[in-house]
C-alpha cells in the first residue's frame, strides 16, 4: 500500500519558523493503516514550526539507531510523543461506508493509539493551516493537546501533499479561521473533500518526565 501521511519515512527535523531554532526530531516508520511518528520535542511547538530533512549524520537511521541515540539527543523539559496515523482515502470505502464525503465527527473511526491505551498540536479554537509550495494545502484540528496523557490529531492533506521532511517541507501554522468542536472542523474539510485527498486520523500518547522513556 502506498503510504502517504504527513512525514517521510526515517528522521525529520522540526525547526521554529521564526528563529529557525532545532525545537526536536520525528522519526517515522509504516504501521497499521498508515504510519507511526515518533516525536522528540524540546518545547511546545505552539502550532507553529517546520518540518525539514535531518542532519546528515541522522539520514540514514534506523529504527534501532533512533530509539538507542533518544537519551543522547533528550534534553531537560523534553516530550516524547508516539503519534500512530491512520490514513482514510477519498473515495474507499470503510467498514461499509463509501468515503465520497467525509463522515460527521460522530461517526470517524476511533484513533489507534500506541502503546495500547484507551501531540505536537495543540487546540486554540482555530483551524491549523499544513503550508507546501507556498500554498496552504492541508489542514488540521487537535482534541486535546500536547500537554495532555493522550490526544488526536484530524488532518485533511489534498493530493498534491508531499509527506514532509526530505525535497518537500511542511510549515504547521494557525490559520484564522475558527473551529469550535470537530464537528465544525469536519463540516470546513468537506468543503475540500476531493478525489486523490486523504483524510488523517493521529492517536497520540505524550510522555512528560524528566528522564527519556525507557522504550522509544
Amino acid at each position: 500500500m502506498l503510504i502517504k501521511g504527513q512525514l517521510e519515512m526515517g528522521a525529520v527535523k522540526v525547526v521554529d519558523p521564526t528563529s529557525r531554532e532545532v525545537i526536536g526530531y520525528a522519526y517515522t516508520v509504516e504501521r497499521g493503516l498508515g504510519q507511526l511518528q515518533r516525536w522528540l520535542l524540546y518545547r511546545k511547538p505552539q502550532n507553529q514550526f517546520v518540518l525539514r530533512p535531518p542532519p546528515a549524520s541522522m539520514a540514514g537511521w534506523s529504527l534501532a539507531d533512533w530509539q538507542a541515540s533518544v537519551k543522547d539527543l533528550w534534553r531537560p523539559g523534553s516530550s516524547y510523543v508516539w503519534a500512530q496515523t491512520d490514513l482514510y482515502r477519498h473515495g474507499a470505502t470503510y467498514n461499509g461506508v463509501a468515503w465520497t464525503r467525509l463522515p460527521v465527527a460522530s461517526k470517524l473511526p476511533p484513533p489507534t493509539f500506541y502503546p495500547s491505551a484507551p501531540r505536537q498540536l495543540d487546540p486554540d479554537g482555530r483551524i491549523i493551516e499544513v503550508l507546501q509550495m507556498q500554498k496552504v494545502l492541508g489542514l488540521a484540528f487537535s482534541v486535546r493537546g500536547l500537554a495532555d496523557t493522550s490526544n488526536v490529531e484530524y488532518w485533511l492533506l489534498p493530493g498534491a501533499y508531499q509527506p514532509a521532511g526530505r525535497a518537500d517541507t511542511a510549515t504547521i501554522s494557525v490559520g484564522a479561521r475558527q473551529a469550535s468542536s470537530l464537528a465544525a472542523f469536519v463540516d470546513v474539510a468537506n468543503q475540500s473533500w476531493a478525489p486523490g485527498c486523504t483524510f488523517a486520523i493521529t492517536g497520540c500518547v505524550n510522555h512528560h518526565q524528566q528522564t527519556p522513556p525507557l522504550k522509544p
